[in-house]
């Protein structure tokens, strides 16, 4: 191992992206082997199985589960989901063969730290490294210390029924009968998730439409919006028939969440297969879409999710040339570990240190973002040896820059005071 492997593998990480259930839930809904699938499942759908065959909601046995288990192991065991899944289950939880038997001795080990107390704490902080996570778990109610919440805020602008704005209304407090008094409930919601700690606004919305947004009219955007409130509670509107007012609340959820100094991360590039419903359709999540709010919007955080993977050569110019804009590397060591290898080269050489963001694991469990950390540590710390070994840096240039990607860009980026951050 290099010195510079060394001391990337010593930095105590700040994780800008999760989906991670709080201890408290997970014990709750008292989470198995099969419910740390995550991304492996995506594989193994890929390969042929059927969706959420091995999820907490089948009716299979432990047993049957296992079976099917192992007949897509060995049609997917070379991806790196799938050697994520390995790390986890061999540090963590001893695993040593790939069998029926052992993944249930392994099953009954996951079910005991479900319900150990200092589960948690032992994975990501003695274990991982990590002192701090955002997870998005549509929750400001996360009841650990190492966690902050991030919220996706599409539900307030993926309107297409009367029910999509009675649940803003009941949640927010406030009486909603025109459009106007909508925004004032999805502000007020904004305003108490700041209150409740939220550090940044999500948005996720290139899984189900285009990035692209265009700048109706407020009138325009009145139009849609009274057709729905006088609709049924049975009825809904198209897409096409309520994009004008979801373009309209994406500009004003950027508006105010900048006004509450919260930076917006958005989803780019990749789709994951669970949470994709719109075919998979990866061309509503090419980076160049974002153009226009990016030029509009000078004085927010825009914090671009997984490096656009597939479309990495336009973001690497966009965060390059846009002040507002951050590069971000969550997820993307466990799509492909090569690509992650060169964008990161490619960030060295284009983009200032201070932009860029290096690890979100944006795993469901923490078992799988204790192996990614691993992962992510191992690749750059390979690209920062192969730098100074190209004289691209010295070392002393290296550490700070894995300092930097790891740590401090994050207090910065998310305004983080010093006591949230201590180890």
């Amino acid at each position: 191992m290099s010195i510079l492997h060394d001391y990337v593998n010593r930095i105590r990480i700040i994780d800008g992206h999760e989906h991670l259930a709080t201890p408290q839930i997970r014990k709750r809904e008292n989470h198995d082997l099969f419910s740390l699938l995550h991304y492996l499942d995506s594989d193994f759908y890929s390969a042929g199985m059927k969706q959420g065959v091995l999820g907490r909601q089948s009716s299979l046995a432990a047993e049957q589960k296992a079976s099917m288990f192992m007949e897509y192991w060995h049609k997917t065991k070379n991806t790196t989901y799938a050697r994520m899944f390995r790390t986890a289950m061999e540090d963590l939880y001893d695993v040593t063969d790939w069998n029926v038997k052992s993944l249930l001795e392994a099953n009954e080990k996951v079910l005991q730290a479900t319900h150990d107390p200092n589960w948690y704490e032992h994975v990501m902080a003695e274990r991982s490294g990590i002192d701090l996570a955002f997870t998005l778990i549509q929750t400001t109610k996360l009841d650990y210390d190492r966690f902050r919440p991030i919220m996706f805020m599409d539900f307030a602008f993926k309107l297409r029924t009367l029910k999509d704005i009675t649940a803003v209304e009941r949640m927010s407090g406030v009486n909603v009968y025109h459009l106007r008094q909508y925004l004032d409930a999805v502000d007020a919601l904004l305003h108490r998730y700041v209150q409740e700690g939220m550090v940044a606004t999500k948005f996720g919305h290139a899984y189900w439409r285009s990035l692209a947004s265009g700048k109706p009219t407020f009138h325009e955007a009145e139009l849609a919006f009274n057709r729905l409130m006088g609709c049924t509670l049975e009825e809904s509107l198209s897409q096409a028939e309520t994009v004008a007012l979801q373009d309209y609340l994406i500009h004003f959820i950027i508006q105010r969440s900048t006004a509450y100094g919260l930076p917006i991360q958005i989803h780019t590039g990749h789709h994951e297969v669970s949470v994709s419903n719109n075919g998979n359709t990866i061309t509503n999540s090419n980076v160049e879409l974002l153009i226009p709010l990016l030029l509009a919007y000078k004085d927010t955080k825009f914090v671009l999710l997984h490096s656009g993977y597939p479309y990495y050569l336009p973001y690497l110019s966009i965060v390059k040339n846009f002040q507002n804009v951050y590069a971000d590397l969550t997820w993307l060591y466990i799509i492909s570990p090569t690509a992650a290898k060169q964008i990161l080269h490619q960030f060295i050489e284009m983009v200032p240190m201070t932009k860029i963001q290096g690890f979100g694991g944006d795993y469901n469990y923490i078992e799988g973002t204790y192996a990614h950390q691993k992962l992510a540590r191992k690749v750059v710390g390979d690209v920062l040896t192969e730098k100074v070994a190209e004289g691209a840096l010295d070392e002393t240039e290296a550490m700070t820059f894995a300092d930097r990607i790891f740590r401090l860009n994050l207090i910065d980026i998310y305004q983080l005071k010093d006591m949230e951050v201590q180890g």
